[in-house]
């Protein structure tokens, strides 16, 4: 009696342990079921221990406690199986309480036995172990409902357990399932059926219990070992989508427009294959017709481009696309053919049906809340699914492909809108230079004809008169003079004609020209070139005749007392940014004690039509094009212009020309 009693006792311990693990854990559905199994089992043992050990008043009670486990155990166990090999047929409460209708009843009659031996024929005691008496019985008609009944939802548990662990290919589970249920099932028949004077059943529970938890372990393990691959697998395949991303993002931000068109195929190629679909394609949005163009097409082998079939549908040709893209939404449909077939979905079915796909996931394109378009992943040979993961990395991908059409378009439209200032300014140049042309020869005309009259005039007011309108003419012949050059120089027309030249000649050019003006404002012209006056130089004398002119008259014009100061001189070895060293300069050095140069000024100077103001009136006439024609030809000539000037103190310009 006393290994019966503490293997029972055993059992019931080792259940219960078992039972309050589980419990513990944070269990899958198809496990929950295994709790009230152990629970019942190990009221079964438990109470079968106390049968022997209380008195034979007390056994018939304790008798009837282990029998309401034994009566529940098996429907237990089956509704167990049932979420185990994932019958979802029988997860419905209803169903599952047709099974408790025969226990339910077996235990009432067992309660209620002592008023009409139903569930025992016979109760009496007897003596089990050698001196221990307890109440034992005969089996009744619904005692033996109750065995076969228990028998048979037990097989059926079994067989459903033994298909789902081979299923999922749990050998260790299989092996431990059969002993751990045939081994306490034949004990039972071997008892209802007398082959043995006691139940056994409950000394063979531990072990039994044993074999079926470590089942229930494996299993859990097992299923769990399957989430983690799938989950690792899930991270091998973010990280690879998530380097391809940067991958993409790099390529299209180091694309130059022109081949951003090519690189934007190959992104698509990469992410059809990457995706394992077969086709990636990209609608562009036009905003001012309202309507959507298919622009960029990838197809795998054997599929039928659709690129040019897909142009200028309206946006609002899909409704249901055009309200989730508005919010910034992805639109995935797991199975086209199962679409709805209703006219919400029409067009819908229309467009997707004769192409054969069957998924198809398709992401908005963004690009500072400015909608530009989408990008779809269509499935054709196959159903496909996309994890919520990966579809935000390929919305992320989409919104930098959106952010490099945009760029391309923009610097398209950049250089197009270049292109017509460009032609424009030409245009402009054009003009100035043909009308110079053509107003510059009758003005010669009129002047030449003006001194003549002037010459022939005897009266003195009249000749003032016509003076005046020579003086005007000649301002006006300077005027055009000056926009002929400028608007060469801006056609890059034009050209050095190189001669031998004499510094001293360019020095009496300078003399006779602004001598006089100076004389009349009553400033000192000061013309020298020390030790070069009989040097000559290889140069185009008329372009720096043209400098000179421009420079030099300048500081006249903006000096009215001191003086001005030309100086020439010739240097070698000088180092010239433009041209470099070893060679001969020469240098003019034009210096004045005019109004002088704000600092803040002498940046803009040398630009065209800019000229030095005061106050809010200008008190110098001209155009503003000298400055920048002097610059213009120096620069031709691969010389330089530089400046120091102070406000009220004067200016000197030094111009630096390399020579033969």
């Amino acid at each position: 009696m006393e290994i019966y009693v503490s293997l029972a006792f055993l059992s019931a311990l080792s259940l219960s342990v078992l039972a309050w693990q589980m419990y513990r854990l944070d269990i899958r559905r198809e496990y929950q079921g295994f709790l009230p199994v152990m629970i019942s089992a190990a009221v079964w043992s438990l109470f079968s221990a106390f049968w022997l050990l209380t008195s034979v008043e007390m056994s018939e009670l304790m008798s009837q406690v282990s029998f309401l486990g034994i009566i529940s155990l098996p429907v237990f166990l089956l509704l167990f199986a049932f979420d185990f090999a994932e019958v979802k047929t029988f997860r419905k409460k209803t169903y599952r309480y047709l099974f408790w209708v025969i226990p339910g009843v077996n235990i009432i009659l067992m309660l209620t036995n002592s008023w009409h031996g139903l569930f025992w024929s016979e109760v009496f005691p007897a003596e089990i172990f050698p001196g221990v008496f307890a109440i034992t019985f005969e089996a009744g008609p619904f005692y033996l409902l109750h065995s076969y009944y228990s028998y048979l939802i037990i097989i059926v548990a079994l067989a459903l357990m033994f298909i789902a662990l081979r299923r999922r290919k749990a050998m260790l589970a299989q092996y431990l399932l059969l002993p751990g249920i045939i081994i306490p099932l034949s004990a039972s028949m071997l008892y209802v059926f007398g082959v043995t004077v006691i139940d056994l059943t409950p000394l063979v529970l531990a072990f039994a219990v044993l074999a079926f938890g470590l089942t229930v372990i494996s299993g859990i393990y097992g299923a769990n070992m399957q989430e983690l691959q799938k989950l690792q697998h899930k991270t091998v395949e973010m990280n690879l989508l998530y380097e391809l991303v940067v991958r993409i993002s790099e390529r299209l931000i180091h694309t130059d427009t022109p081949q951003i068109g090519k690189a934007i195929d190959d992104v698509l190629a990469e992410l059809g294959r990457f995706n394992k679909v077969d086709r990636v394609y990209i609608f562009e949005y036009d905003k001012e017709n309202d309507e959507v163009n298919n622009t960029f097409e990838w197809c795998n082998n054997g599929i039928t481009p659709e690129i040019e079939n897909l142009k200028g549908i309206p946006f609002d040709f899909v409704p249901r696309w055009r309200k989730h893209f508005t919010n910034n939404e992805y639109v995935y449909i797991p199975s086209v053919k199962d679409l709805p077939d209703d006219p919400y979905y029409e067009h819908e079915r229309g467009i997707l049906l004769p192409q054969g796909i069957k998924s198809l996931i398709v992401v908005p394109m963004y690009h500072a809340h400015e909608f530009v378009g989408f990008t779809g992943f269509d499935s054709v040979r196959m159903h496909k699914s996309w994890e919520p993961t990966i579809i935000s990395l390929l919305k992320m991908t989409a919104d930098i492909i959106a952010g490099s059409i945009l760029r391309a378009k923009y610097e398209e439209a950049l250089i197009h809108e270049k292109q017509n200032a460009e032609a424009a300014n030409r245009a402009k140049t054009e003009f100035l230079a043909n009308m110079s042309h053509e107003l510059r020869t009758p003005l010669n005309a009129i002047l030449g004809f003006t001194g003549i009259i002037r010459d022939q005039l005897d009266n003195e007011d009249s000749r003032d008169q016509v003076q005046m309108v020579l003086s005007s003419g000649n301002a006006l012949l300077r005027l055009i003079n000056d926009l002929l050059d400028f608007s060469r120089a801006e056609a890059g027309n034009l050209a050095l004609k190189l001669s031998d030249t004499s510094i001293s000649r360019l020095l009496k050019f300078v003399k006779d020209t602004f001598l006089p003006e100076a004389t009349d404002k009553g400033i000192e012209l000061r013309v020298h070139s020390p030790g070069n006056d009989d040097k000559h130089v290889t140069v185009d004398e008329g372009r720096i005749r043209q400098v000179l002119l421009n420079m030099v008259g300048n500081a006249v014009k903006f000096t009215h007392k001191g003086y001005v100061e030309v100086t020439a001189s010739l240097l070698k070895a000088k180092v010239c940014p433009r041209s470099g060293a070893g060679k001969q300069y020469l240098v003019f050095s034009i210096k004045d004690t005019g109004i002088g140069i704000a600092t803040q000024d002498q940046e803009t100077i040398f630009a065209p039509f800019t000229q030095l103001s005061t106050g809010n009136s200008r008190m110098y006439e001209g155009t503003g094009l000298g400055l920048n024609i002097a610059q213009r030809l120096v620069e031709l000539m691969n010389g330089e212009i530089s400046l120091t000037s102070q406000p009220g103190a004067g200016s000197t310009f030094t111009v630096t020309i390399p020579v033969g």
